[in-house]
Order: structure tokens, then sequence, then C-alpha cells
């Protein structure tokens, strides 16, 4: 079987998807699985072997997109149809997606309408349309249950997220020997989902003070930088920034050598999961854990509001309970 799937959302939602590709691959091993994201989401894919092919498409935002834009989107489509696909399913339950798969030329061309009705253009274009109500249920359970619906799959759950610790890398950061490692991601592009820097602060210096090596993730985003050397700075001697040099390959080989993973709702939480490191997950006031917390993974959930000190106290509590794990040892 020659399978597309097309998830063109956000790089969290890409590594949402592996777990699907694992049960299709375990159901077909013969199967050539390829896939279609936005561009700058791929390379948090890497760690899943399951994938032959990884497409990209043009940036998302209108402000980033040039006259090359369309010669790229003809180059892609052109380049899809070349594989003769039997089965390509959108995921993403938008109009690109839905474009992309009623013009694959797949034999099967599929897509969701529960949520997002299909318009009469992409009815026309596709063979299959399902109606499974993935609203309320985790965006993991989702995609699997979205690919079932068109593709015979005998298991039941799909398993948990994928980034094989052979793909991870070591960073380009010193770390301690020896030392024992927590990683913290408190950055995000959206404010409603931060926590304050003063909260990060206490609980980094409880840390150092307990003999852990802490390392503040942060992407190359100018903004993002900065919260990082605002925190290094504040907890002190002990505390390192990635200062947006690191790739999701870095971060994953961190987390798998990491006895903590304390962070907000973005994708290098569910990367947390992904390599199975204890993780506590910091919800703001309107972020729906129940469709996005960390998967399959020892977690904890902690919703916040604002500066409330009872958040700090509850995330404490969950972080002096993972560290008394035992230390897992090395694959």
């Amino acid at each position: 079987m020659r399978l597309l799937l097309v998830k063109l959302r956000h790089i969290g939602d890409s590594l949402l998807l592996t777990p699907t590709v694992k049960a299709v691959k375990e159901a077909y091993p013969d199967a050539h699985i390829d896939v279609v994201v936005r561009a700058g989401t791929e390379s948090i894919l890497r760690g899943c072997p399951d994938i032959r092919r990884i497409y990209t498409t043009a940036s998302p935002e209108k402000s980033k997109r040039t006259s090359w834009s369309f010669l790229h989107a003809l180059r892609l489509q052109t380049a899809i149809r070349r594989e003769h696909y039997d089965v390509a399913i959108d995921l993403g339950n938008n109009d690109r997606g839905r474009t992309i798969v009623g013009l694959s030329g797949a034999k099967k061309r599929c897509a969701n309408a529960y949520l997002y009705p299909v318009k009469w253009l992409w009815k026309q274009l596709l063979t299959d349309i399902g109606c499974n109500d993935w609203s309320v249920i985790h965006r993991v359970q989702a995609d699997f249950l979205n690919v079932k619906d068109f593709i015979d799959l005998p298991q039941q759950e799909p398993g948990p997220l994928i980034f094989e610790r052979g793909c991870a890398s070591p960073p380009p950061i010193s770390l301690t020997p020896g030392k024992p490692l927590v990683v913290f991601h408190p950055v995000t592009r959206w404010q409603r989902k931060r926590w304050t820097d003063a909260h990060w602060i206490s609980l980094g210096s409880s840390l150092i003070a307990q003999n852990y090596q802490l390392i503040i993730s942060v992407g190359p985003d100018p903004e993002e930088i900065a919260q990082g050397e605002r925190l290094t700075q504040g907890i002190g001697q002990g505390c390192t920034s990635t200062a947006g040099k690191m790739q999701w390959q870095h971060l994953a080989w961190l987390l798998y050598e990491g006895r903590l993973f304390v962070g907000v709702d973005t994708a290098a939480m569910h990367l947390a999961a992904a390599t199975g490191c204890p993780t506590v997950a910091l919800f703001g006031p309107d972020s729906n854990a129940g469709n996005w917390g960390p998967w399959k993974t020892q977690h904890q959930i902690v919703h916040f509001k604002s500066d409330e000190v009872s958040a700090l106290h509850e995330v404490e509590s969950a972080a002096a309970r993972f560290l008394t794990l035992p230390t897992p040892t090395s694959a």
C-alpha cells in the first residue's frame, strides 16, 4: 500500500501523527507511508523512521508567501501525483490539505467533515468523506480514528508518540557530567499559555539548590531567546539557556537523558512524551488538556491562572514526586 497523510498544522500536531503512522506500519509492514506537513514543522518527524518521505508546503502565513509559493505548490502536487498513491487522507481539516488530497491522483481520496464541512468543490475531488467526531478526544486519537475510517486497522488504540533515541543527537551546549538534568520549556508564541517568569525562577532556583543542572529550552525567536536569558540570570549558576541554538534532535537527546521536563503546552511538551521523560505540563486557563495533554507518558497536568501561587506549589510537588522515581537506564 502507498499511503499519503496530509496534516497542515503546527509543529506539535505533526508529532502527534506518529502513533498513527506506527499503527499503519504494524498492520501493513510493506506499506510506503509519506506525509505532507507545513514548512518548518518537518524536522520533528525525523525521529519516526516509519515515514518514508516528508513533503512540505509553502509557509501558511500570507505575509511570508512570495511569487514562488505558487510554483512550489505546483511542483509539490506534481511530485505527489507521480507516486500513484493508493490512499490519500487529509487530517488537517482545512481547504489546503483537502486540495492536496483531492488533486493527488490517489485511488482513494479522503477527508473528515464532522466539524469543518466539505464544500462543494472538494466533494467533487474526494472519493470518501468521514464523519467521525474527533472534537472531544485527544488529537492523537483523532488522527488514528480518522485514518481507521478509511483503512482497515486491527489496532484499537494508538500507541505512544515516536521520536526514536537513535535519531537524537548531543546538543551544542556544555553539560556537567554525572549531574542529574532537568529541562524547562517556558516559551510559547501564545501569551495566554505563558507562566510568569517569577514562578519559573522560583522553581528553577529550588532545583539548583537540590544539585540538579537545569536547561532552559527556547527557540530561535528573539523574544524567546530574551526570556531564556532572563530566566538564566534570575536562577543563576547551574542554569543554561539553549539560546535558540538547538534542533529537535538535540532537545530529544536532552529529554532522553533528563530526569524531568517542565513546560507549557507546546511541541516540546509532546517531544518529552515521545522520549518518555516524566512531564509536568502547564496549561493556561483556556487551554484544553483533554485534546492536547501529554500522551501516554508519566505526567501531571497543572492548570494555572495568571501568577497564582497555588499553581507554583502544585508544580513543585509534582516535580518532587517525579524526581524520586528511579533513574532510567540508558537504552
